[in-house]
């Protein structure tokens, strides 16, 4: 009966140091995406993140979805490759501001990032969404390596694009070891 005391001690000091508090985490790590209505100015997305590895730069997109494979394409798929850019095309320049704040245990957020992008810049790939194949073309944000913990990050738009109220777009968060 003593041992059983002593264990369930012992577990409760490793729980209450916070030990093993990150097996029970369960906030999402970067490659993730959330949606974003990019219509309106003051328009926001948000997301709480954990960063595990501090050496990872995370890179920070829009995705301007053109359709899913084999489904559908969006209609006028032309303005939109005019307004994100491609080949010579620069496209139209998004301006946004990202907020970063820092979440440590017990304590107040700490401002981490506060900075206005003219997000420009394209490429175009595929990503999985819900186990989905999804066709976007990409607009850099910034690329910012954030040291290990977790995060509360905000993406506001700061202009008004009434033309992208039917599109689906995705403000992404990913992660490598280089620069874009």
């Amino acid at each position: 009966m003593l041992k059983i005391g002593v264990i369930t001690m012992a577990l409760m000091s490793f729980l209450h140091a916070g030990w093993l508090g990150d097996l029970f985490d369960n906030t999402p790590k970067p490659p993730i995406a959330v949606p974003i209505d990019m219509s309106k100015a003051g328009n926001t997305a948000e997301i709480v993140i954990r960063s595990d590895d501090s050496d990872k730069t995370r890179y920070f997109s829009l995705y301007f979805v053109m359709g899913v494979p084999g489904q559908y394409q969006i209609t006028s798929k032309d303005w939109l490759e005019k307004f994100v850019g491609h080949g010579s095309i620069e496209g139209t320049r998004t301006p946004v501001m990202l907020i970063i704040y820092s979440l440590e245990k017990d304590k107040e957020s700490i401002l981490f990032l506060n900075k206005t992008i003219e997000a420009g810049g394209t490429d175009s790939r595929g990503f999985k969404l819900n186990g989905q194949n999804i066709i976007y073309a990409n607009r850099w944000i910034d690329a910012i390596k954030l040291p290990q913990g977790k995060y509360h990050i905000k993406l506001e738009n700061l202009q008004d694009f009434p033309e992208l109220k039917e599109i689906e777009i995705y403000f992404a968060i990913h992660g490598g070891r280089g620069k874009y």
